[in-house]
């Protein structure tokens, strides 16, 4: 299993880049309408990390540090998976308690796994 460290790092590398890439777009889209412009912020950092582990089973930064998403049998998880484990994110990533709470439950966890991963029945692993 991924350790709380290495996955923070994976979270840390695809929150700014992710950010970047979102900011970039939303200021593209932001010249027809602001509007738009938080649609599509939203939707490009959502669609970071559920298109990314849906196609390749990680995000750029799972792979930098060397870790990806499975189910819980070891198989590549499907689109469905990915929502699933993302939600929590788009609700726990807006505040550094829910940031802890993810923290305690993957430390509580024997297979390291967030609130995300037990919904999804996923799990991240090293390789």
């Amino acid at each position: 299993m991924a350790s709380v460290t290495a996955r923070g790092g994976a979270w840390l590398v695809d929150i700014l880049l992710s950010v970047v890439v979102a900011i970039i777009v939303a200021a593209a889209v932001g010249v027809v309408s602001d509007a738009l412009a938080a649609l599509v912020f939203l939707l490009v950092l959502v669609g970071w990390y559920v298109v990314s582990e849906a196609v390749w089973g990680q995000t750029p930064g799972k792979r930098l540090v060397g870790i990806s998403v499975v189910d819980t049998n070891g198989n590549d998880i499907s689109a469905g998976d990915a929502v699933m484990r993302n939600i929590t994110k788009l609700l726990g990533g807006s505040s550094l308690l829910f940031i802890l709470v993810g923290v305690v439950l993957i430390a509580d966890s024997r297979d390291n796994q967030r609130l995300g991963d037990r919904m999804a029945d996923t799990l991240v692993v090293r390789g």
